[in-house]
């Protein structure tokens, strides 16, 4: 997307220095390289320091108390759902479901013997009912007696990895609902970002988030915005006051994000096109920034003849230079925000034209200077 045009902003005195550093007669010009004036992508947006948590994060407690007589995994093992983890005492239950299991095929021979006897007129209907009857009521305390043992199997909820088990070891007794370990799936993570009331009109669902963590080297991951809170945050409230909470989730592609963990999040409001300079060609004076523009000595030259502070021997030099000698001139610029080593143009600068990118402390205003690679 196009700008309007360009504004140039008064320029600092262009030639005001050019007397501190007289180049040597016959002395070769300073080699700079150079960069044309061009557009670049910048994506503004809002950074938010939060905490990673799982979309998928569970305690693991038993539903009966007993004493740990078996431990079947170890922490940091990924587990499926519905995997054994903890096995409880369980003589009594199985002991129950073994009698039942008998009863139950007696009591379903019976149930088949009646009813054969019934179809042959040996018994009456009421005989083959209540035998019928009592195979249903066994195969229904199997189920029950099947219940009870399986509660003394702890098995994972969900599919994850296991967390902390050093605190249950065998022999240990455990109470229903005690919670023994945490078991997380790291796949998908979410992250509640509050965000200030000053940006928050600027967020919206769908809106791409940057991810940095804080090691070294960093990891970076990309997510996006699932939720916005309809309501600025008050005191007591878990968003901070005077903030939005913002959810995002990020899918953890590469397995090293973990919950728990501190991350720079950057939500990326907008994506746009703007002419641009390079970190490199940036001087700052008077906590003004600047940049040095190449123009022929022929454009510089009139300048330099009614400046009343360079020295005539200095303009007697220039005048015997070619009309088409590089001379850089200090052009102060309006700059947004930094990003990727590039700085978004504002104004000061047109398309196209040429700014220096190396040897930028050794110039002055005026300097002439030669092109590296000019072709």
């Amino acid at each position: 997307m196009r700008h309007s045009p360009i504004k140039l902003v008064p320029l600092l005195p262009v030639f005001a220095l050019s007397a501190c550093a007289p180049q040597s007669q016959g002395r070769a010009p300073l080699v700079v390289q150079v960069e044309q004036v061009g557009d670049a992508t910048f994506m503004p947006g809002i950074e938010v320091v939060s905490r990673l948590e799982s979309t998928t994060n569970v305690a693991l407690r038993p539903e009966v108390d007993g004493r740990v007589v078996k431990i079947l995994a170890v922490q940091g093992q990924q587990v499926k759902a519905g995997q054994p983890i903890l096995v409880l005492d369980n003589v009594q239950q199985s002991a129950n479901l073994n009698a039942s299991q008998a009863q139950a095929r007696r009591d379903r021979i019976n149930a088949e013997r009646y009813i054969f006897l019934n179809q042959q007129g040996a018994v009456s209907a009421l005989q083959r009912d209540y035998y019928v009857t009592e195979a249903i009521r066994s195969a229904d305390q199997v189920k029950a007696n099947a219940a009870n043992l399986g509660y003394k199997y702890v098995t994972s909820p969900i599919a994850g990895e296991i967390g902390d088990l050093d605190t249950v070891k065998l022999g240990d007794y455990v109470r229903q609902g005690q919670a023994i370990t945490g078991i997380v799936d790291n796949s998908n993570l979410w992250t509640l970002m509050d965000v200030p009331a000053t940006q928050a009109s600027q967020v919206r669902l769908g809106q791409t988030v940057q991810l940095k963590t804080q090691g070294n080297p960093p990891v970076t991951g990309n997510g996006k915005v699932v939720f916005i809170s309809p309501y600025f945050g008050v005191s007591g409230d878990q968003s901070s006051p005077n903030t939005v909470l913002v959810k995002a989730e990020f899918p953890n592609l590469t397995g090293k994000l973990k919950t728990g963990q501190f991350v720079r999040n950057r939500i990326v409001t907008s994506t746009t096109r703007q002419l641009s300079v390079p970190v490199q060609a940036v001087m700052m004076q008077a906590q003004q920034p600047f940049v040095y523009r190449i123009v022929p000595l022929s454009a510089a030259l009139p300048k330099i003849k009614t400046s009343t502070q360079i020295p005539d021997a200095t303009k007697a030099r220039l005048e015997k230079l070619p009309p088409n000698t590089p001379i850089v001139v200090q052009t102060a610029v309006q700059l947004g925000a930094l990003q990727n080593n590039r700085y978004p143009l504002i104004s000061g600068l047109s398309t196209g034209e040429r700014i220096v990118i190396s040897n930028t402390a050794l110039l002055r205003s005026g300097m002439p200077v030669q092109i590296a690679n000019a072709n």
